[in-house]
Formats: structure tokens, sequence, C-alpha cells
């Protein structure tokens, strides 16, 4: 009986995959997107802070003009409209819970 060696490649030879587009791993090069002033948004995340941080401090914001005004309660808006806000809202409280319970990690 003959015999016949045949190699056998069970997996293919490049196992890279691309995660996040605008992403390089050489020592973190990021591409966020173009910038009409790179300077003032460098020294606004410096100095301001991070977009995460300056969103939250905008969705607050706008949750007391919400409230304040109380817009949940206006016949001028549509229910998809009210079903919005509320959402949003959801989404500030959940985000305030989340910042509870790790300063509350971090205190202990």
């Amino acid at each position: 009986m003959e015999s016949v060696y045949m190699p056998l490649q069970l997996a293919p030879t490049s196992l890279t995959q691309p995660i996040l587009s605008n992403w390089s791993f050489n020592l973190f090069s990021i591409d966020l997107g173009a910038t009409s002033n790179a300077k003032v948004e460098q020294q606004a995340l410096e100095q301001v802070g991070s977009y995460g941080k300056q969103i939250g401090h905008l969705a607050e914001a706008l949750e007391v003009v919400i409230r304040k005004l109380q817009l949940l309660d206006s016949a001028h808006l549509a229910q998809s409209e009210r079903d919005a806000l509320l959402v949003f809202l959801g989404d500030v409280a959940a985000v305030r819970k989340l910042k509870t319970r790790y300063d509350s990690l971090a205190a202990s």
C-alpha cells in the first residue's frame, strides 16, 4: 500500500482581524477625525475634561432644563417627543447610578 503525504492545515496562517477602524496599535496612534482647530481641542481636553465629561455636564444641564420647564407635562409635545425625553432622562439616571456605584467602590 502506498502512502501519500499531505500537509494538513486546519487554521489560516494569518490570524489578524481589524477590530476598531482608525485605531493603530503602533504605540496607540488614534485618529478621531478632522478638527477645525486641533490646538483648541487639545487644550479643552486637558483643561476642561474628556469628551465624556463634557457630554455628562451637558446632559445634567439639559436634565435641569427639562424638569424646570416641565416639558414632560407639556401638551405641546407629541408622545414620541416625550418618549425621546424619557429615554434621555433614563440614560442620564443610568450614568448617575454607575458613577455613584464606582465612587462608593473607590471610597472602600
